[in-house]
């Protein structure tokens, strides 16, 4: 469907402020035209592009400082420890006894190591396949009062008040 405009007539107002009518006289602007919006909002483009840039620098240099943490984790060693020649190596006590407070304590196979913790109501072993273990215990009136595995797996039997390992 086409629409016609009515043309002007001799002595009639040149607008009758309608929509669809255009100016006897445009607006006099700096400047007109299809990007002036584009140019206004250059500076606001700016500061989001250099906003995006220094993200990802820094998660360059995050994720950099993140490997070499993994890096330096993965080449933490067990310690090996060796008896000095000469000393009592079958003398030696395998086994270590916690009678009160809070402790942080770990066992290992490797020689001269700890291979049983001897608590006053149980005792505390490696499980079968494993070669190293951490626990923390808290021990109260002759009772262990929590005992929690941080490394490792633990084996665990009930024993006799005043009994030996």
């Amino acid at each position: 469907m086409r629409r016609e405009f009515r043309r002007q007539q001799q002595g009639e107002q040149p607008t009758e402020g309608h929509l669809d009518e255009l100016l006897e006289a445009p607006p006099d602007l700096q400047v007109v035209g299809p990007l002036t919006g584009y140019r206004d909002g250059s500076r606001v483009r700016r500061w989001v592009y250099l906003g995006i840039i220094a993200g990802v620098v820094a998660a360059g240099f995050a994720g950099r400082w993140y490997m070499k943490r993994l890096e330096a984790e993965r080449k933490t060693v067990t310690p090996h420890y060796e008896l000095a020649a000469g000393a009592e190596d079958e003398k030696r006590p395998n086994a270590m006894v916690w009678s009160t407070g809070v402790a942080r304590l770990g066992l290992t196979r490797q020689e001269p190591g700890v291979r049983a913790i001897v608590l006053p109501d149980r005792i505390v072993t490696l499980a079968p396949g494993c070669d190293n273990a951490q626990i923390k215990v808290d021990v109260r009136n002759g009772e262990t009062v929590a005992l929690k595995v941080l490394t490792g797996e633990i084996r665990q039997k009930d024993r006799e008040p005043g009994s030996t390992p």
